[in-house]
């Protein structure tokens, strides 16, 4: 009776562990296909992360800090000054800087030509909403009104996207026509239209390319191809043409030392004959110590206007280095 029960037993032991034995391998295959699909979507996410590349500043770290900045030397904005982290204070989404201007205007009121001495107040204010796009504008309080000329503005802005990076394209919109306070609202909406677009190249130097002049940290080469669009524009006889100025050009900026540079820039014109304006330059160029960080003071000069070449005629014929804007500037991060 024994051995008939252990023969009708054997074939329900061998069953049951065939169908343990296949549970496992469904288990062990089940748990491997979850552990596979996991790693999958890790592996997904992950990827579709990095298509995505914005030039933000990384943000956390610095602003979590309790200590406060006694030093003036060591602050960094005005968070550090005021010791909050509110209202936007330390996140470099608001700067820019306040300036005191000289330079020499040439007045021509019809019995010659006369020197006066523009003195005035500038107040540069950069905001960046997104990225590096950013709204800027700069106001003038000038001391001397009749130090007045088309190529100097009481006020002047431009919008888009201004990235310091080499390698980068910038582009945007920018007004520098002669805009006055006196100006009534028709008169802003004509100047707008007189803006161009701008598109633009960073072209650094490789630090392999500068390594062999490099003097200090700050050592650097960089060349800024560029073209404008203007829709339209106004000549010395306030006659408004529109079809069109476009304009391309070339800018370099070399930073010897200490932030101690020297820049230029050249022009071309399309069509000289009707579209270059006797203030509209050939090249221009500038020089100067230049501190981007808060609470720093820089000296430049830049002349930015009328320069024409040897060889072609010179509208205003003593225009020269004296009428190039001199600046003292004290920069600022909100």
């Amino acid at each position: 009776m024994v051995a008939m029960k252990l023969i009708i037993l054997c074939p329900l032991i061998v069953n049951n562990s065939f169908t343990l034995e296949l549970m496992m391998k469904n288990t062990r295959s089940a748990s491997r296909n979850i552990f596979l699909f996991l790693i999958f979507c890790y592996l997904l996410q992950v990827e579709l992360q990095a298509q995505i590349v914005v030039d933000e500043a990384p943000r956390g770290l610095y602003y979590n800090r309790t200590a406060r900045v006694k030093k003036f030397k060591d602050m960094k904005d005005f968070r550090d000054v005021f010791h909050y982290d509110k209202f936007l204070l330390g996140r470099n989404r608001i700067s820019g800087n306040i300036s005191y201007n000289v330079q020499r205007v040439l007045i021509d009121d019809g019995a010659g030509v006369r020197d006066e001495y523009r003195s005035a107040l500038g107040f540069f204010t950069r905001i960046r909403f997104f990225e590096e796009f950013s709204f800027n504008s700069t106001f003038y309080v000038d001391f001397n009104k009749r130090a007045a000329a088309r190529w100097i503005a009481d006020y002047n802005y431009s919008i888009g996207r201004y990235n310091w990076r080499p390698y980068k394209w910038n582009y945007g919109y920018e007004n520098y026509v002669n805009h006055k306070y006196s100006d009534n609202f028709d008169q802003f909406l004509q100047k707008a239209s007189e803006g161009y677009l701008f598109l633009s190249y960073n072209a650094h130097f490789s630090e392999r390319m500068v390594k062999p002049i490099r003097l200090d940290s700050t050592t650097s080469v960089k060349f800024t191809p560029f073209v404008r669009w203007g829709f339209r524009y106004r000549d010395e006889k306030e006659v408004v043409h529109y079809e069109g100025k476009p304009v391309a050009g070339l800018s370099s900026r070399v930073t010897l030392f200490w932030n101690i540079y020297v820049e230029g820039a050249v022009y071309y014109y399309f069509d000289p004959m009707f579209r270059q304006l006797p203030w509209d330059p050939d090249y221009t160029y500038g020089f100067g110590y230049f501190d981007w960080r808060s609470f720093r003071f820089s000296l430049t000069y830049g002349n930015w206007a009328v320069n024409r070449f040897p060889w072609k005629k010179q509208v205003y014929e003593k225009y020269g280095f004296l009428d190039g804007n001199f600046k003292v500037v004290l920069n600022w991060i909100w």
